[in-house]
């Protein structure tokens, strides 16, 4: 298969702080299903909208043997059936049909010659093949035919991505670019869509869903703080490999304080010997004939300049020794400690925090079968069950708003709960004028930000011009740094890179916090989750 190949390739965005790629060289054979990772802020959108021509480098060269199609985030306000939407994006068969028709209603011999020049364009897409295509891949990724004529404006954001998915891979001898396709998939969808990829020829992928890449993609390019790797094998595997990696790098880095200390004492041993000796040049010569100060002072002089040459020679070795070492430890990068705020005013921990009895959300109907539970203090709750089925207005009727409910919910009088919501709160403005409004202390805040892997001068920027995965953070920061009783957590990990998904695993195991979360990503369940609720959709 053809190869995508990026020469010497730099990019920066205007007035951005850094370059993003500096002399990048890569490349990826379109016949592989690649993963495509590294944490927020490495490049792995900006690099998918390079390949496909969305952005242009500031130095160096792409090589494209074919066509490369995008896929981005799907939400659309869009009137358009989704059988046309994913058709559309395809390619652009329904403007070249349009033209065609108008031509051959026209009639006349220039219209005739243009209908031919756009019938070759058409057969060479596909254009012939395009539905039959489209309704295969439809059909792969469980898009009902009642769904497929609804607006898209209708349909979930799970629906809609399975609908646009299906049209980037209908479209003929385009190599695909996908990027974070399971933001709105609940566990059903995320498993259908790793079979249906897994199926597939070719692809890159951008995706922070640890069991989508296991079961999707063969091979892995790594954009990491200092090198970009390539391998073949599974995701998991390689993040074993690079831990172990990480973990020996982190004790050459001790090994390597120590002998640069060591060192450098040495080296100041020495010099110190040689001022000393320098200073004996001059010191006590009223006792001795001119002769003696004379040969005292040669001897004592070149003894000085042994000794600090020495000393020189000292420090050379520990810079070298240094230098060597810091070779090895490419991508160590530090690790903030991230722990979670306490409550000011605890509640008892000898009964439960909440209790549900044949609870149900009604929309004119209930959006699902009644459920009864409790929730006891330091409890992790995971909330499970398909889009639709009324997952986050449960989390809203916990946080007390007002949602129409059948049956009973009893909760404290004096619950503190912090809320961390799908879509952030703080998307527009300076974040110092939030965190004075939430009373939130800076320093404290940045430290949070820190250990999630944001810091320096990011934080200083307009909301605005964040990427969608520090928004995140921000979003999660906020809630990590509330006193609170209760977290309640709606898809928290969207946008999110593994490095900061894994951190939040350990922070919340390594603590007494009580979590209700709705989230898709199985492993975090896995890892999290003493228990759950099964909600099970009536529409």
């Amino acid at each position: 298969m053809p190869n995508l190949i990026c020469r010497n390739l730099s990019f920066a965005y205007p007035g951005g702080e850094r370059e993003v790629f500096t002399h990048l060289n890569l490349i990826i054979d379109t016949g592989w299903r690649t993963a495509l990772v590294g944490g927020n802020g490495r490049g792995k959108t900006t690099l998918l909208k390079l390949l496909a021509g969305r952005l242009a480098p500031d130095t160096g060269e792409i090589e494209r043997p074919v066509s490369c199609m995008l896929f981005s985030e799907p939400v659309s306000v869009s009137a358009m059936a989704a059988r046309q939407a994913a058709r559309q994006m395809a390619g652009p068969f329904d403007r070249l049909e349009t033209e065609i028709e108008q031509l051959l209603a026209r009639g006349d011999e220039p219209a005739l010659a243009r209908y031919g020049a756009l019938e070759v364009e058409y057969r060479a897409l596909g254009g012939y093949e395009i539905d039959a295509r489209l309704d295969r891949e439809l059909d792969a990724v469980g898009l009902s035919d009642r769904d497929r004529l609804r607006p898209m404006i209708s349909l979930s954001g799970g629906e809609q991505t399975r609908s646009l998915l299906a049209g980037l891979f209908a479209a003929p001898a385009a190599f695909p670019l996908i990027d974070e396709p399971t933001n709105h998939l609940d566990l059903a969808g995320r498993q259908q869509l790793a079979e249906y990829l897994n199926a597939k020829t070719g692809f890159l992928i951008v995706s922070h869903d640890r069991a989508l890449l296991d079961a999707a993609a063969e091979h892995l390019v790594a954009l990491n703080q200092d090198s970009v790797e390539h391998h073949r094998l599974r995701y998991s595997d390689w993040r074993e490999s690079m831990a172990a990696r990480l973990a020996a790098q982190a004790r050459a880095n001790e090994h390597l304080k120590k002998d640069i200390r060591r060192l450098e004492i040495a080296a100041e041993a020495r010099r110190a010997g040689a001022l000393a000796r320098e200073a004996d040049k001059t010191a006590g010569g009223h006792r001795r004939l001119p002769s003696e100060r004379v040969s005292d002072r040669g001897f004592v002089g070149a003894q000085a300049a042994r000794q600090m040459k020495r000393a020189l020679a000292a420090e050379q070795r520990a810079e070298r020794r240094a230098a060597d070492r810091r070779e090895t430890l490419k991508d160590v990068e530090k690790v903030y400690e991230l722990k979670l705020a306490e409550p000011h005013t605890p509640l008892s921990r000898d009964r439960p925090l909440i209790r549900a009895t044949k609870l149900s959300v009604v929309r004119e109907t209930p959006l699902f079968a009644p459920v009864s539970f409790d929730v006891r203090p330091g409890e992790r709750v995971a909330i499970l069950g398909p889009n639709g089925a009324g997952k986050t207005s449960l989390l809203d009727a916990m946080a007390g708003r007002d949602v129409p409910l059948a049956g009973e919910l009893e909760l404290p009088k004096r619950l503190q709960v912090s809320r961390v919501c799908q879509q952030p709160r703080w998307r527009r403005g300076r974040l110092r004028a939030h965190l004075d409004d939430a009373h939130l202390d800076e320093g404290a805040f940045r430290q949070i930000m820190a250990a999630l892997g944001v810091r320096g001068t990011v934080l200083d920027q307009p909301l605005e011009q964040l990427s969608q995965g520090q928004l995140k953070k921000v979003e999660l920061a906020r809630s990590i740094g509330e006193s609170a009783h209760l977290l309640l957590w709606d898809e928290p990990l969207n946008y999110v890179d593994v490095d900061t998904r894994e951190r939040i695993e350990e922070a919340l195991v390594a603590s007494t916090a009580t979590l209700i979360f709705v989230e898709h990503d199985a492993r975090f369940i896995e890892r999290l989750a003493t228990k759950s609720v099964m909600l099970e959709r009536m529409r």
